[in-house]
């Protein structure tokens, strides 16, 4: 097996909005307190290459993907299906494409662009003999968000909702066993808001920076999961069914240590033992229809909140009650991968926001192989089983956050599980 990895910086360098609603995205951010990253592992067994490429950012549309993976089939022939590329979903991220309409920066989004080829093509420039390894252990740091209040599903600390423990490894060593990248994959929303006027790549980037300082060369990064229904245990208010505000730096800084010091210890114990690379891919999509809602909605929204133009909701709404409604979609396509790592562990990679319950059904299309989940590689929706959508709750009913024209139907789960079968028999 040969390996490449890289980073390289994407910190804004013109002023410019943050992408969530939570920050002062119509004013632009004034401080830096820390730096974020595009970082790249490139696998080759061989015959056949895998691009695995990370970002510190909330979201971006598919308009970034294609590029990269465009630039990677012209110039190294690794074909689209076989480049992941996700973010991070740091809430204090710079604005893109894709989730916040009108409040990205075209010099920015070439810029993205070209730091990631780059990426690529420092992670491929300096390809070497290297080992593969796999690991998985049950971590305590999320806590699901489907709470319950008035005796209805809220956004809420709820400590018995069934949620994605799993914390995943791949691990890359040079011939002499130093690590030199370590792909860590766990579902958990960077949710601390620290300040609504600064740029940071959040907990996962924090993570990033002690797995490195650890282990002297390496390039770590860190995938989400099934994060759309979970958040930071030690953000939850248990006795107040809140959540806590304000957190600080602090706060990032002692969460990302532990989750750090947990996953070195694994790692050093032996945790993760050694797989033989062995690549193939594939890429599908998978339409999921919508129940529309009647116009009324989308003007009564806009009266009651459209004070508030930073807000993607009334954003929106606004786009829609002003000619937009009659061209709305009537399902979203949810852009899928499957990527064989080796015979017995594969990636399964989706768009938008996918919650515990998708993941579940996802698995249950591989049998008994290892499944490494990765969501957010675009920015289409907040993906659900259909146990959440039957239940309510901010997860399936946030449509007008993504431009949507109403909730998802029934019938989700045989459609995840049905279409992966279909990949992974293909690739198998």
């Amino acid at each position: 097996m040969k390996f490449g990895v890289a980073k390289d910086i994407i910190t804004p360098t013109v002023s410019m909005c943050l992408a969530c609603p939570q920050c002062d995205r119509d004013k632009g951010f004034k401080e830096i307190h820390d730096d974020v990253y595009v970082r790249c592992l490139v696998l080759d067994d061989g015959n056949k290459k895998t691009v695995l490429m990370s970002f510190d950012l909330l979201f971006h549309d598919r308009s970034l993907n294609k590029a990269v993976e465009k630039y990677a089939k012209e110039n190294y022939g690794i074909p689209p299906s076989a480049v992941v590329i996700a973010c991070t979903h740091s809430h204090m991220a710079p604005a893109a494409l894709g989730y916040n309409p009108g409040f990205h920066n075209d010099r920015y989004e070439a810029f993205l662009v070209t730091r990631a080829c780059d990426c690529l093509d420092r992670a491929m420039c300096a390809m070497r003999e290297g080992i593969l390894e796999y690991g998985v252990f049950d971590a305590p740091f999320n806590v699901s968000r489907r709470g319950m209040r008035n005796g209805k599903p809220a956004n809420a600390p709820n400590a018995d909702y069934p949620h994605d423990t799993e914390f995943a490894l791949l691990c890359v060593r040079d011939l002499s066993g130093s690590l030199c990248s370590l792909v860590m994959n766990f579902p958990c929303h960077p949710v601390f808001y620290p300040t609504s006027t600064g740029v940071s790549g959040e907990f996962p980037a924090r993570v990033c920076q002690y797995i490195d300082i650890e282990n002297y060369g390496c390039i770590s990064m860190y995938f989400q999961s099934a994060c759309g229904d979970v958040r930071p245990n030690v953000t939850a208010d248990f006795e107040n069914n809140c959540w806590k505000a304000p957190m600080t730096f602090a706060d990032i800084d002692a969460f990302s240590r532990d989750m750090a010091k947990s996953v070195c210890v694994f790692v050093k114990n032996g945790g993760c033992k050694e797989k033989t690379l062995s690549v193939a891919s594939d890429a599908f999509e998978i339409e999921l229809p919508m129940e529309k809602a009647p116009l009324e909605y989308f003007e009564n929204y806009l009266r009651d909140y459209g004070d508030d133009m930073t807000n993607p909701n009334c954003v929106n709404a606004d786009i829609i009650v002003n000619g937009g409604y009659d061209t709305m979609p009537e399902s979203v396509t949810l852009h899928c991968q499957t990527v064989r790592i080796s015979d017995d562990l594969y990636i399964a990679a989706m768009g938008g926001e996918p919650c515990f319950g998708v993941k579940q059904a996802v698995k249950a299309a591989f049998g008994e192989k290892s499944v490494l989940f990765i969501g957010y590689t675009d920015s289409c929706a907040y993906i659900v089983d259909d146990k959440v959508l039957g239940e309510g709750g901010y997860e399936p009913t946030c449509h007008l956050e993504y431009g949507l024209p109403g909730p998802f139907k029934p019938g989700l789960d045989e459609k995840y599980t049905a279409a992966f079968a279909e990949s992974y028999r293909k690739i198998k």
